[in-house]
């Protein structure tokens, strides 16, 4: 039976990873960082162990005693504004994490499958004629997380080509669905959920007319599963629906299923120094292996914000912080230096 290790296990594509793998009834290894409350619902399940990308030894503790047969590498630090105000962080955790990892896989000696996730955003500004892009489109980082993106490929390709390493790349773009937050489609719906229960009365939104390529997380890790099988080793591929929507058209579909009229006002403070009008992904490399995304945008959307109509909310409009569990399954502890307790 094939070893499961996740990094990053505890956010929105390492969650639905877990509920896909469960289901396939592997043994799953959560390496955390964060809170693990979108992990609550399986924490009897998995085996949850701690780790900052950061230490090395602490890594290497974990490979050592896991020896896992498949990696999928989610874990980064994942924000673009964040990146700009803290890219030694970005550096060390996204490119610096990452080489501890491979590295630490090559000295096992165990040669698992090794997925690296990382981003459609080292792509960077793009005309309307580019578009879709393909996995041949070259370079153009705009952001500190941009480029540890691009260098975390490299260590891939790097550990492919010289050790042999069984490294695939993934490029996603944007994926939003239930447990999701900080994107616009998860901020629209958490709008419209705190109007719902009489917690503010308009919906803040910025830019409603750029272009983007929305796929739902859950589709997104059957795929994630199927290069495990079908992919080629040294390879990318773009993670993607193929399919463009325009910000106005999310609001207009979670609108039209509010249980209350929706205000919206488009305000400063939501608005980026600067929008690619369009970003389309280009996917026929994925669906040539048999993939395909099945759920429809309504239902990515529907579920959603049903999602955000369960979660407690406080006055300020933010999510609040659940008591802790009591026992969390298989979790592991760890000292400053790396030591298992």
């Amino acid at each position: 039976m094939k070893k499961c290790l996740i990094t990053g296990c505890e956010g929105f594509i390492g969650s639905h990873l877990v509920d896909l793998l469960l289901e396939k009834q592997l043994p799953i290894y959560a390496m955390v960082y964060d809170s693990i409350e979108k992990l609550d619902h399986v924490k009897n399940g998995i085996t949850i162990l701690e780790c900052d990308l950061r230490k090395r030894e602490r890594v290497e503790q974990i490979i050592n005693s896991v020896k896992p047969d498949l990696v999928f590498h989610l874990a980064a630090q994942s924000l673009i504004t964040v990146s700009w105000e803290h890219p030694e962080e970005t550096l060390e955790t996204n490119v610096m994490g990452t080489f501890y990892l491979l590295d630490a896989l090559r000295k096992a000696g165990s040669d698992p499958v090794v997925e690296i996730v990382g981003s459609s955003s080292m792509y960077g500004p793009c005309q309307s004629s580019e578009m879709p892009l393909n996995e041949n489109r070259e370079f153009r980082p705009t952001s500190m997380y941009a480029v540890s993106k691009v260098t975390e490929e490299m260590l891939g390709y790097f550990y492919w080509r010289v050790y042999g390493m069984k490294v695939i790349i993934v490029r996603p773009f944007n994926m939003t669905g239930p447990r999701r937050s900080s994107d616009a489609p998860s901020d629209f719906a958490k709008g419209i959920a705190e109007i719902e229960k009489g917690i503010t009365d308009v919906l803040k939104v910025g830019n409603l007319n750029t272009v983007r390529d929305f796929m739902d997380g859950r589709d997104a890790v059957k795929a994630l599963w199927l290069l495990t099988e079908k992919g080629k080793f040294g390879e990318v591929y773009n993670l993607c629906s193929g399919k463009s929507y325009y910000m106005r058209e999310f609001l207009a579909m979670l609108q039209s299923i509010a249980n209350r009229k929706i205000i919206y006002e488009v305000v400063p403070e939501k608005m980026r120094p600067f929008d690619d009008p369009i970003y389309v992904g280009d996917n026929s490399k994925l669906r040539a292996l048999g993939w395909t995304p099945e759920i429809p945008i309504e239902k990515t959307l529907t579920d959603m914000l049903n999602y955000w109509r369960k979660q407690e909310v406080r006055l300020d409009g933010n999510v609040a912080t659940l008591p802790e569990p009591v026992g969390r399954g298989n979790r592991e502890k760890t000292h400053s230096r790396g030591e298992l307790t």
